[in-house]
């Protein structure tokens, strides 16, 4: 009982903090669009300065291992080399 208690409390403390409503922007059947949106009154179809984040393709290492083998590891890096075989960098500064 008490753990059911607990749980409807959070719940509508955690609920009036994001304030939803309804986007207003039209679709092409010119109704209203029914998507719901916490920032703003567009939703990211209808919103013309909504940025799309780019998502960089990934590639399988160009470095070599120890065995001479073909590295397996998977990386977004733009040398095209995991974290294993890209050069050290110093950051500190004497």
């Amino acid at each position: 009982m008490r753990k059911s208690l607990l749980t409807i409390a959070m719940f509508a403390t955690v609920s009036g903090f994001a304030q939803s409503v309804q986007c207003s922007g039209t679709t092409k059947a010119n109704t209203q669009c029914k998507q719901t949106v916490t920032n703003g009154t567009l939703c990211h179809h209808h919103d013309p300065n909504y940025i799309v984040k780019v998502e960089v393709a990934t590639a399988i290492c160009s470095g070599t291992t120890k065995a001479n083998k073909p590295c397996k590891v998977k990386t977004k890096h733009t040398s095209g080399k995991c974290h294993h075989h890209r050069p050290k960098t110093n950051y500190y500064i004497d």
